[in-house]
């Protein structure tokens, strides 16, 4: 574990402290035990990666400092945690422990009144929790929702980094570019936040980025294989960055070959569903309302549920998904100084999917993007390959012992230009 906090946003995490102990108050509930790695490092600034050791956060709401429970090899770097006193820290042998010596058996003692811990406990804590007069109640959730200035200001450092290594991305791209070519070429972002970040938390900092070549763009949530190529029909580029515990993400629809007819329509169609979901994001806008309008627009269109496969949007915050949701049967509410995505997207199984992201703050007047990559359709259109291109091929090919042939049962043919039905399957 490491708290990269400096001084200065002591302020921060006592507004937290504060924050947790009116709810507690208020739900006339003495204690709260947290055990999620976002749960403690959101009141602590702690990092911990606990794989098979658990970590206990205490918090007491009479008392101004948290207590912990942690593994011994962890006690001298949790006194760095925001909050908590080396006498406030308790330690248990490493598992697997002696009897009598385990997190379970230092645990218990620890559980001497009625509280309250989190829902998405593992079940093996969660059934000692049971047995012992807790009860499960979300009460970071809430707190978590609307985001501080100080916070706004780390998601939008998060959501620069999403712009660069998606433009990266595109830059990269050109009818018959591999997606390892696009990945590479932005795979240098790790080493330009390390540059520009003071104190770059690695336990805190994650990207996902990568191109989904049509017709695989159709399936959001695959994998891209690293040999599979950018030819005809709409492609997704997606970027997930999270920063020093803040996340944001963008991505974009493009096109390597010149769209058709039916693909600008398609295009127009998805950008006309995102302006649409944008006007109606305010404060004191229902989620669920939001995404029904949505829905409604788009079937009119002749685009069924089946074929939008996910809601318009979600949550940022320590996460890249986390609520608010967008979506039907949310009781979600908009306020301001909250931050979401507005996503929504078109899928056509065996021929691609469009879909814009980006992250947004909610303002007293609407949403204000925070994200800021290309956006049209004539920005999206990639010119040829160049040499440029052809040079970054040669070596990504080499390093990754890459050759040409079959791609997935898909025989490329690969030309100058972006010809109609370069791709044939056998």
């Amino acid at each position: 574990m490491h708290s990269m906090w400096p001084e200065e946003t002591g302020d921060e995490f006592a507004r937290r402290r504060a924050a947790v102990h009116q709810r507690l108050h208020a739900l006339g509930v003495r204690r709260l035990v947290l055990t999620s790695r976002d749960a403690i490092y959101y009141l602590t600034g702690a990092t911990c990666e606990p794989l098979e050791r658990p970590v206990f956060l205490f918090v007491d709401a009479e008392r101004p400092d948290y207590r912990l429970l942690v593994p011994l090899l962890e006690r001298t770097h949790l006194e760095k945690a925001w909050g908590v006193k080396p006498a406030g820290i308790d330690v248990y042998r490493e598992y697997p422990a002696p009897a009598g010596e385990g997190w379970a058996d230092r645990l218990a003692p620890l559980l001497d009144a009625r509280f309250l811990f989190e829902p998405g406990a593992p079940y093996e804590i969660a059934e000692l929790f049971l047995r012992s007069r807790g009860k499960a109640g979300d009460v970071l959730g809430p707190l978590r929702l609307v985001k501080t200035p100080w916070e706004i200001d780390r998601i939008r450092c998060a959501a620069k980094y999403a712009d660069w290594a998606l433009m990266k991305m595109l830059e990269a791209s050109y009818f018959g570019a591999t997606v390892a070519e696009a990945f590479a070429a932005a795979s240098g972002l790790q080493r330009k936040m390390m540059r520009e970040v003071p104190d770059l938390d690695p336990l805190a900092t994650k990207s996902i980025f990568a191109p989904w070549p049509a017709p695989l763009s159709a399936e959001p949530h695959s994998v891209p294989a690293a040999r599979m190529k950018l030819e005809g029909g709409p492609h997704v580029a997606l970027v997930l960055t999270r920063v020093n515990g803040y996340a944001a993400e963008c991505e974009r629809t493009f096109f390597t070959a010149p769209p058709t007819a039916a693909e600008r329509e398609r295009f127009e169609l998805m950008q006309a569903a995102r302006r649409l979901a944008v006007g109606l994001a305010r404060p004191g806008a229902s989620c669920h309302d939001i995404d029904a309008a949505v829905n409604r627009f788009l079937a009119e269109k002749g685009w069924s549920h089946a074929l939008r496969l996910h809601r318009v949007g979600h949550g940022f915050g320590l996460g890249n998904h986390e609520p608010p949701w967008i979506a039907e049967g949310s009781t979600d509410v908009l306020a301001a100084n909250m931050v979401v995505s507005i996503e929504p997207g078109l899928y056509e199984t065996g021929v691609g999917g469009y879909r814009h992201s980006d992250t947004f703050l909610v303002t007293p007047g609407g949403l204000q993007r925070l994200t800021s990559a290309a956006d049209t359709l004539a920005q999206l259109t990639l010119p040829r390959q160049s040499l440029k291109h052809r040079v970054r091929a040669v070596f990504v090919k080499r390093a990754l012992g890459m050759h040409s042939g079959l791609v997935r049962g898909v025989h490329v043919e690969t030309r100058a230009s972006a010809p109609t039905g370069a791709v044939h399957r056998r």
